[in-house]
């Protein structure tokens, strides 16, 4: 190609014309959406993908052209190439290269888009695609005016991928009602949680948890670029850091702030730059509020014009109300603080917070009040009788502050309600209490009381305790009690579905009874919540109707192409209670949020819609251990219903378990029987499992000792060369704890039968812990493996605590380890030709080297080595019972893996050379010697001669 390139080399530069590298990863929902452009049968002709930058425009051009093969052209526009000609000729040399046709080049090479057209029309061309990426760099200009025209008259054969940051002026209408363009914008392009949770799992091979995920995705709201730089600045932290960090990421990100700064903010003029810093204290944005916080007009049209632009502006209503991107609103207000300084930025908070209060903006009110740290205003706002006001992290970080009030009783009621929307039950129960005590108010007494009852239900209870009667009355305190009376009663035993008087809570008694369809039936014809509804019962409804579509039996599955997989169904799935869950979340609802989170988590289980779904669901039900029990309950019933269909039983059955216990601890029986129902293969309302993309994890052994009633398990116990647990033949679902969990499983089979005291294992596992912190992490990990054992069929406790003593106990068990050290002593005492077979027979358990799982953990190393040393005198010693038996090639062998095994094994190198030259191999040796020597050498020490070790007798091995 190099000679076609000669007369255009002058305006030709290739990195214009260079296939960026394919990276990033490939999201099934936008292939999807971007089918009608593949295929023979592709039903459009052009591609515009409109989305600010960072936002992986380029990376999904890339998968596009890389996915079906076919000859792809890449342009990427720049400010330089505004003439007719410069686009031309990039775009001759480009379609040239692609299809290796150099009269494309030269057709192109006039710098006329009619004559690279005419170029194109001929027969001998085939079908390319070609892509050109900024678009926005030509915005306005005579090379738009060119490329336009290229659309229009182009064949059809040549397929356009477009690129730009912001609407091009190009007539994309006309394209949208002939059917011949997608348009992909950067809500296509966010990031959802489940995408952001594979990204890391799949890509970055920094998996996150579920919760994690979804906090990172709503701190970053799922750009792109902001993940990619939240992974450069974490990717040297462990998992725990990890994690923590996305609980503490900031508009003070350096990475984030010098992107925006460079990418986004420095190209502006100082005018819109103002604007977006001034505006971003309202959080809100219509052009009234704008003009009145800016004295000035016009502010509608900029915000138009913003969110026209895709300038990480957007509108959900049609243009009445405008919210920045949530990294950029980050990013501005500590632009504002820094560049206005802190009296400033406070005053402007202060004028912003009287706007918005002034016309009934009252989350947001209070958000700015708070931030102006106008402590009496927020107090006033959070009155008693005020409803949720927002779900933003940032303002009740703000209320923990140092200045902020502690006695005001508004105050410590938000609080209180914060507390129970969070699921922390007991710690609620103590902020009403105080509120209660600081105003001596009967109003606010009672509804204070009131919140608190209701709040109280869910108070671990007994499945035989006593609920309260149902109190009468319409005022809110009693619909509240009334409400949350029902709802635990639900949990405890199932009525007649058609006494409960809301449609939602029709549907989840029948869901809790085992019937998904009737639930599904009862919500497709349900009405929205009524105006005395609380603010969470329409999100909680349509939760409701998601989970029972999940569980339905006969729920549709489109599999791709070549593997079973999720199709437009479950992508709608996923995406409507990903919708509710952000929505709860932003309104304030964390439960409601987590509850949205363990459904969405399941669904993609039971769909195959993310690789490494099993790990997901396990590290779901992990990440939910500490936090309210009433989240992880409904998360373990979820799971254990999902896993069981998609053929992953030992998560299912590990989900099932954790649903008993927790039943049992909070009183919620009929949640167990709704799994039961559910969750059981043969059971008539649920489907015969699917195949999987995924791997299911081994079925639990106490299926297969189901065979033979009465009879005591086999259990095998392996630590060397890898770990294995297995009972009966079955492998145990150790692999579903946490990594504390099996090193603590693995260090107490290495003992096995022998009390470790509690000390030992704390400096072990969790060095640098208090005493009391380590206890309790100990008791959470062996309470985890009991759990983990007693399903994979172990009976009896295989964990025994003496004092402050834990052993490993397990009947019976035959043990790698302990069977090899046996034969070793027992070899010693018998004769050449059975101790040969008796050390090659434990040779044969010494697979390897002990838990390599653990790598260097100061806890095995002795040991590990100390086996090592064990099996390379063995296979010495056997080496020399072969030559008593006169079998030199089993010899030989047992020599070399001796030495292998301890190269500074001096006898079993005399061994080896001494048996190369009984067989007459002096040439092996001599290389043995040789090595041998080499070794000694290593060490610093000085060989004898082969005269002086015969004298000195060093021909003993054993």
């Amino acid at each position: 190609m190099d000679d076609l390139r000669t007369t255009l080399d002058p305006v030709i530069f290739l990195e214009k014309v260079r296939r960026p590298v394919l990276r990033g990863l490939v999201r099934e929902r936008l292939d999807r959406r971007l089918a009608p452009l593949a295929g023979p049968d592709r039903g459009c002709s052009c591609l515009l993908v409109l989305a600010p930058p960072g936002s992986g425009k380029t990376t999904l051009l890339a998968q596009l052209v890389e996915s079906d093969g076919q000859p792809a052209a890449w342009y990427r526009a720049g400010p330089e190439d505004v003439e007719e000609v410069a686009l031309t000729r990039h775009l001759g040399f480009a379609l040239g290269s692609a299809l290796a046709d150099p009269g494309i080049i030269e057709a192109a090479g006039s710098g006329r888009v009619a004559d690279l057209v005419r170029g194109l029309e001929r027969p001998a061309v085939g079908p390319a695609r070609l892509v050109v990426d900024d678009l926005h760099e030509i915005a306005g200009t005579p090379a738009e005016a060119a490329l336009e025209t290229f659309l229009r008259l182009r064949p059809r054969t040549i397929t356009v991928a477009l690129g730009s940051r912001r609407q091009p002026g190009l007539n994309t209408s006309r394209l949208l009602v002939s059917g011949e363009l997608i348009m992909v914008d950067g809500e296509d392009l966010r990031f959802r949680s489940w995408e952001v949770e594979q990204l890391f799992r799949s890509v970055y091979d920094a998996p996150l948890t579920p919760e994690a995920a979804a906090a990172l995705t709503r701190r970053t709201s799922g750009w792109a670029a902001g993940l990619q730089l939240f992974h450069l600045a974490t990717m040297q932290l462990g998992r725990v850091e990890r994690e923590r960090a996305v609980t503490e990421l900031t508009g003070r990100s350096r990475l984030i702030r010098s992107y925006l700064a460079r990418n986004v903010l420095d190209g502006l003029p100082g005018d819109r730059r103002d604007f977006l810093l001034h505006t971003a204290a309202l959080g809100v944005l219509t052009g009234n509020l704008c003009d009145a916080l800016l004295q000035a007009q016009g502010s509608a049209g900029v915000l138009a014009e913003l969110e026209r632009e895709q300038f990480f502006t957007t509108t959900s209503d049609g243009g009445l109300t405008y919210h920045y991107h949530q990294v950029l609103q980050t990013h501005l207000e500590v632009l504002l603080i820094d560049e206005l300084g802190g009296r400033a930025a406070r005053d402007l908070y202060a004028r912003a917070g009287r706007l918005l209060e002034d016309t009934g903006r009252l989350a947001e009110a209070v958000r700015a009040h708070a931030r102006a740290e106008d402590w009496g205003a927020v107090a006033r706002l959070l009155r008693a009788d005020a409803g949720v006001v927002g779900g933003d992290d940032t303002l009740w970080r703000m209320l923990a502050l140092p200045g902020a009030p502690t006695d005001d009783p508004g105050l410590v009621l938000a609080g209180a309600r914060r507390l129970a929307r969070d699921g922390q039950v007991p710690s609620a129960l103590a902020a009403y209490r105080e509120a209660e005590r600081l105003l001596d108010d009967p109003a606010f007494s009672r509804r204070c009381a009131a919140e608190r009852q209701a709040v109280g239900m869910w108070l671990p209870h007994s499945a035989t305790s006593v609920l309260p009667p149902v109190p009468p009355g319409v005022d809110p305190e009693s619909a509240l009690l009334r409400l949350s009376i029902e709802l635990r009663r639900l949990t405890r035993d199932v009525r007649r579905p058609d006494s409960y008087d809301r449609d939602w809570l029709r549907a989840l008694a029948h869901l809790l009874a085992g019937d998904p369809a009737a639930a599904e039936r009862v919500i497709s014809k349900a009405s929205p919540p009524g105006p005395g509804a609380n603010g969470w019962e329409g999100l909680a409804a349509g939760l409701v109707g998601c989970l029972a579509e999940a569980l339905r039996a006969d729920r549709g599955h489109h599999p791709g192409v070549g593997s079973p997989g999720p199709g437009a169904g479950d992508d709608q799935l996923v995406g409507r209670i990903e919708t509710i869950t952000l929505t709860a979340e932003m309104d304030g609802w964390p439960w409601l949020a987590r509850l949205g989170r363990c459904l969405q988590t399941a669904v993609q289980l039971d769909g195959g819609a993310v690789d490494g779904a099993v790990d997901a669901a396990a590290d779901l039900l992990d990440s939910l251990r500490t936090g309210d029990g009433w989240s992880l309950l409904v998360a373990a019933v979820s799971v254990a219903v999902t896993a069981a269909r998609a053929g992953a039983n030992a998560l299912a059955a590990h989900a099932r378990a954790e649903v008993a216990r927790l039943s049992s601890e909070l009183g919620a029986p009929a949640l167990v029987g709704m799994t039961n129902r559910l969750g059981d293969p043969g059971s008539s309302t649920t489907a015969t499992p699917r195949p999987r993309a995924l791997v299911p994890a081994p079925a639990p052994a106490a299926a297969a000792s189901q065979a033979s009633v009465g009879s005591r398990p086999t259990i095998e116990l392996r630590c060397l060369g890898a770990f294995a647990l297995r009972v009966d033949g079955v492998e145990v679902g150790w692999r579903l704890l946490r990594p504390k969990a099996r090193c603590l499983l693995m260090l107490l089979a290495l003992h096995q039968g022998r009390p470790v005291h509690r000390e030992e294992l704390i400096e072990a596992l969790w060095p640098g812990a208090t005493l009391s912190s380590g206890v309790r992490s100990l008791q959470v990990a062996v309470s985890s493996i009991r759990q983990c054992l007693a399903v994979g069929g172990v009976v009896g406790d295989p964990i025994r605590r003496q004092g402050d003593a834990y052993e490993l106990v397990l009947g019976g068990a035959v043990v790698d380890v302990a069977l090899f050290e046996r034969t070793i002593e027992d070899a010693r005492h018998l004769p050449p030709p059975e101790a040969l077979v008796a050390r090659e027979t434990a040779l044969e358990l010494y697979r390897g080297e002990l838990l390599p799982e653990v790598g260097p953990a100061d806890w095995v190393v002795e040991d590990r080595d100390r086996l090592r040393l064990s099996a390379a005198g063995l296979a010495a010693a056997a080496a020399a019972d072969a030559i008593a038996v006169a079998d030199h090639g089993t010899a030989l062998d047992l020599a070399r893996r001796s030495v292998t095994l301890d190269a500074c094994h001096d006898p079993a190198w005399r061994l080896l050379i001494e048996t190369y030259e009984q067989v007459g191999d002096l040439s092996a040796a001599a290389v043995a010697r040789a090595d041998h020597r080499r070794v000694w050498d290593d060490l610093g020490v000085v060989l004898p001669r082969p005269d002086e070790v015969l004298r000195s007798g060093h021909r003993s091995v054993v």
